[in-house]
């Protein structure tokens, strides 16, 4: 279905579609468009908008984003609180861990830098996959081979999501970084990742959970610096 949908839109709109030859973005700057009888095929069926009209600007071709979900089987959910559009499956509302103020940290500031980047300042990036929002740390084996966070959820969370994996900028460390979940002091989850492998995406169920940890760390053997990282990390109301 992903496949449908990269084939059938070449860019999205995001809202009503423009009505006339040139529109304004909230930034108020003017761009001319190209209207044309474009003709949209699903599956080899002519789907027609029930509303809207595709154009092209700039050599991309953008069609209504409701009709280019609802052609491919997929609903489309405006969020407007939280300025999110929800194609297919809408989950509830979540908050992006990096913005949860942490509880305690132990490790060092140094090693665990900046909850949105990573060591040199760009965003964290797994097996070429790169994410908006994260964790990462930085572990040495010369001194902080283990970093965790705390988080006082004080059970307002069902759950926490997130894709687990090796910044690309150690992607050549042969150390495995372990990363496990714990909460109110019992393990909840374990996994362990190497760099070059591709995000693993975990699911942590926080029911009732006071006192949220992650925990990163490498075998007390290691003999090279890696970034356990953790992209678009998410807990759920």
């Amino acid at each position: 279905m992903k496949d449908k949908v990269k084939g059938l839109v070449l860019g999205l709109t995001i809202g009503t579609m423009i009505t006339g030859v040139s529109a304004y973005a909230t930034s108020t700057a003017k761009i001319e468009v190209i209207y044309d009888n474009l003709k949209y095929m699903v599956d080899g069926n002519q789907k027609v908008p029930s509303s809207g009209q595709g154009f092209i600007y700039q050599g991309t071709t953008y069609v209504p984003l409701r009709f280019a979900g609802e052609a491919t089987g997929k609903e489309v959910t405006w969020d407007g609180k939280n300025k999110t559009i929800w194609i297919g499956k809408k989950d509830s509302e979540f908050k992006y861990l990096s913005d949860v103020a942490y509880a305690r940290m132990d490790g060092g500031s140094k090693a665990f830098l900046d909850f949105n980047q990573n060591y040199n300042r760009d965003k964290i990036t797994i097996a070429d996959k790169q994410y908006q929002k994260g964790i990462n740390t930085a572990l040495s084996p010369y001194g902080t081979k283990q970093i965790s966070v705390d988080y006082n959820l004080n059970g307002k969370f069902k759950k926490f999501t997130g894709e687990l994996g090796v910044d690309d900028k150690t992607k050549n460390a042969p150390e495995n970084v372990t990363i496990t979940f714990i909460g109110d002091d019992k393990e909840l989850s374990r996994f362990s990742v190497k760099g070059g492998d591709n995000p693993l995406p975990v699911t942590v169920d926080l029911t009732g959970v006071l006192k949220f940890r992650i925990v990163f760390e490498i075998d007390p053997k290691s003999s090279d610096f890696v970034y356990g990282a953790i992209g678009d990390a998410k807990v759920f109301n």
